[in-house]
This record gives C-alpha cells, structure tokens and sequence, in this order.
C-alpha cells in the first residue's frame, strides 16, 4: 500500500498540491507559479517525504 497520495489542482498561473499520508493527516500543502523551477522543487519536496508515493 502506498505511503503517501499526492494531488495537484492545475492552474494558469498556479497550481496546489496537497500530500496526505495513509491515516489521512496532511503532510504537505502548497500553492505555487507555474514555473518550472517551482515545480521542480515541489517535486523534490514531495519525494523527501517518503519513498512511496502515489
């Protein structure tokens, strides 16, 4: 079973992403441009936080 779940809402200029975990506790919330370098960090910031996402 998945570790964490990780969803993104898209946007023009921005986009949200929110990580919950297995008991259903946010781990991360975050609203940012739509830029790559954002994007890019969003991701690795996602992935520090488990080995299994989904």
């Amino acid at each position: 079973m998945p570790e964490l779940w990780a969803g993104t809402d898209a946007g023009k200029g921005h986009h949200h992403c929110v990580v919950i975990d297995a008991g259903g506790q946010r781990k991360l919330s975050r609203r940012v441009a739509n830029n790559e370098p954002e994007l890019l960090q969003l991701i690795s910031d996602v992935l520090a936080l488990g080995q299994d996402v989904t």
